[in-house]
């Protein structure tokens, strides 16, 4: 049974997500067509429903900006530097809140090609910093876990679409 997003988690919920999370989803599409869209950050506020805005040099070195939708918590504005790019199987980018000691996040994007039509993308977040207990302490993790799962829903709906339309 899924819990949902309105339920409150519990401490232990929260607490488990403290130093980041994997998710994963397997989308009937080809490699190409998901590694299109999940590097395409002009179009992500066409279907994204957590990653709200984005924009990006797509060059190792070079910034992405994004605003995320933490419903309750707000909007939230992050500047990341890319750290590896390795077209079509991953991409991965490293940011931080306010200083580096108090929230840093690497993020890391697989596109994995199980066949010529179907794909695994997985999201690894992985959190660090004095600020990291509080923040999972007060909810923060679980709902950008979930918006990381809707992320790859809305992903994968954009890729088979496409992919069945064509």
């Amino acid at each position: 049974m899924t819990q949902q997003a309105s339920d409150t988690p519990t401490l232990q919920q929260r607490m488990a997500l403290i130093n980041g999370w994997t998710t994963t989803v397997i989308i009937q599409a080809p490699q190409q067509v998901v590694w299109k869209h999940v590097t395409d950050f002009a179009t992500y506020p066409d279907w994204n429903p957590f990653v709200i805005k984005a924009s990006a040099q797509f060059e190792v070195g070079k910034t992405i900006r994004f605003l995320e939708d933490l419903k309750q918590f707000g909007q939230h504005w992050i500047t990341a530097r890319f750290l590896a790019i390795d077209p079509p199987h991953r991409f991965v980018w490293k940011g931080h809140f306010v200083a580096p000691f108090l929230f840093t996040v690497r993020h890391t994007f697989k596109v994995e090609a199980i066949s010529d039509t179907q794909t695994r993308f997985s999201q690894i977040h992985e959190n660090s910093g004095l600020l990291i207990s509080f923040l999972a302490w007060r909810g923060i993790y679980w709902v950008s876990h979930q918006g990381y799962l809707d992320f790859d829903q809305a992903l994968k709906t954009r890729c088979e679409r496409e992919s069945h339309s064509t």
